[in-house]
């Protein structure tokens, strides 16, 4: 009876119903956007540089992230074991060397990355990567280059760069490669230093025989602090080190914890306009219906089945505004999540300045949405506690004399 006569003063006062309902839109529309792009940068800080490239969990021979020679590098032999273990999808064996490389009259020292074309085809999707040319359609001598190292050297596919630098245990390092690919990395710095080859070529460039300096560790799942502590089980840590993104980056885990914490500070700024904007909205729409609980206080009515009553509407209208504010949000959150912020001028040079792409796209990450509509379903209830007090105190005479 009470359920059906809230439902009844709804649609009588569709004028204020509308009034709050499109409030409570509006607050979770803004809420779950803001969030959601800020989750959608870090996660796209983390896809570009980590999730794509280094890998959540790395494994090295022990000292090689202080000093990064190739004479601290390891045998596949000695983490064979790791492919037996649960949580590990599959170990990518790397060679990071540096070397000076040369076209024509042009020379630039860059970051040579050996890989297995087979394992990050199939894993990390390296393939995908190439904007121009083929993924390593000759295996044997053909590279892959970033696409800043194509425009700062203009480089073209076909050309051969000459390399020079030091190998293994102070051997010398010199071959000729042609590109066959030009691949974009996501990072622009990553691009401006890059040459990706064969783990053959790498091994035979820098005289490093069944050698490598870093193995990447795939994960089923993004709970990489579990297979880091598998790793380090499985293996000889008196040997080897395992390190996860955020001990080899602490620069990002900083950047996305500073980030954070200004964007809650943000937020909490936005929940106090959205709480007085709605407080603001019950205060006149209590003002505007004192007459009608006057009345029926006077004709018998209980105040407790009146505050049944006005909690029922409130309830039924912050239900109806939270899940159309979900339906509003979600087709603003897909679109900008497929087609990201693109950032031009000088914002865009300091993101590129820092190593990551200039894109902002939202996250679709649903914990985001329930979360935040939670929170503000939560405060269109507390809001309205005003409504009960008044009615509460309500003096039916006075009320019906306004």
């Amino acid at each position: 009876m009470l359920l059906k006569l809230a439902w009844r003063n709804i649609f009588r006062n569709k004028r204020r119903s509308l009034i709050t309902v499109s409030s409570i839109i509006f607050a979770v529309l803004f809420a779950v956007f803001m969030r959601s792009l800020q989750y959608g940068a870090y996660g796209n800080m983390l896809k570009n540089i980590v999730s794509s490239y280094m890998g959540y969990v790395q494994i090295h021979s022990k000292g090689f992230w202080e000093e990064k020679t190739l004479d601290n590098s390891f045998s596949l032999s000695e983490i064979e074991q790791l492919k037996k273990q649960e949580g590990i999808s599959y170990l990518s064996p790397r060679i990071e060397g540096f070397a000076l490389v040369s076209f024509s009259e042009t020379s630039k020292p860059v970051a040579i990355l050996g890989v297995d074309p087979a394992l990050e085809k199939e894993h990390i999707k390296l393939d995908q990567k190439v904007v121009e040319g083929n993924y390593f359609s000759d295996t044997k001598k053909g590279l892959l280059i970033g696409k800043g190292v194509k425009e700062i050297m203009k480089l073209s596919i076909g050309d051969t760069l000459v390399f020079l630098g030091q190998g293994y245990q102070g051997s010398m390092a010199s071959g000729a490669y042609p590109i066959v690919g030009v691949i974009d990395l996501k990072t622009p710095e990553l691009n401006k230093r890059t040459v990706v080859m064969t783990l053959e070529q790498a091994q035979e460039l820098f005289a490093l025989p069944d050698r490598v300096t870093t193995a990447v560790v795939g994960l089923y799942h993004d709970d990489w602090q579990d297979a880091q502590q598998e790793t380090v089980a499985a293996i000889d840590t008196n040997m080897l080190e395992v390190m996860n993104w955020q001990e080899m980056l602490p620069e990002l885990r900083q950047l996305i914890s500073i980030d954070r914490a200004g964007g809650t500070f943000v937020l909490l700024i936005l929940y106090s306009i959205i709480t007085f904007s709605l407080f603001g909205t019950v205060l006149m729409l209590t003002e505007e219906r004192s007459f009608e609980y006057g009345v029926l206080i006077a004709i018998g009515m209980e105040k407790n089945k009146v505050i049944i009553v006005a909690v029922l509407e409130t309830i039924i209208m912050a239900i109806a505004g939270v899940v159309a504010g979900l339906f509003v949000a979600f087709p603003f959150v897909l679109y900008f999540n497929i087609n990201p912020i693109n950032l031009s001028g000088q914002m865009q040079e300091v993101v590129e300045r820092f190593g990551f792409e200039a894109l902002i796209p939202t996250s679709l990450d649903p914990s985001i949405a329930t979360t935040h509509a939670g929170i503000i379903f939560v405060i269109v209830l507390v809001v309205n506690i005003y409504t009960l007090q008044k009615i509460k105190n309500l003096n039916p005479i006075k009320a019906m004399r306004k």
